[in-house]
């Protein structure tokens, strides 16, 4: 991994990404660091709140209906936005000043 995209989640909260890019709020933890996300999932027609979670630890995130997961807050812009890699780092980077 790049210096760039290890200073980017050194100094960007996954709580606060999340926040900030999600309708919804955290609800209960479930244990390790995972939390539910009282929202929606953004990557299909949600229906069911609770269905999508949010490690605020790592900022991994998974949702049980459409099987979505990824291992951080790149990984979710990436793919919630259809950008590379590169393009995600000057988009957070820009916009989170990391």
């Amino acid at each position: 991994m790049n210096n760039i995209a290890s200073t980017l989640k050194a100094n960007l909260a996954p709580s606060s990404y999340y926040d900030a890019h999600l309708k919804g709020a955290f609800g209960k933890p479930t244990g390790n660091g995972w939390h539910m996300w009282n929202g929606l999932c953004p990557f299909h027609m949600d229906t069911r709140p609770g269905s999508f979670v949010i490690n605020k630890v790592s900022g991994a995130y998974r949702c049980f209906s459409c099987s979505a997961k990824g291992g951080d807050i790149i990984d979710f812009h990436m793919k919630r936005h259809g950008i590379s890699f590169t393009e995600a780092l000057n988009q957070l980077g820009g916009n989170h000043h990391a």
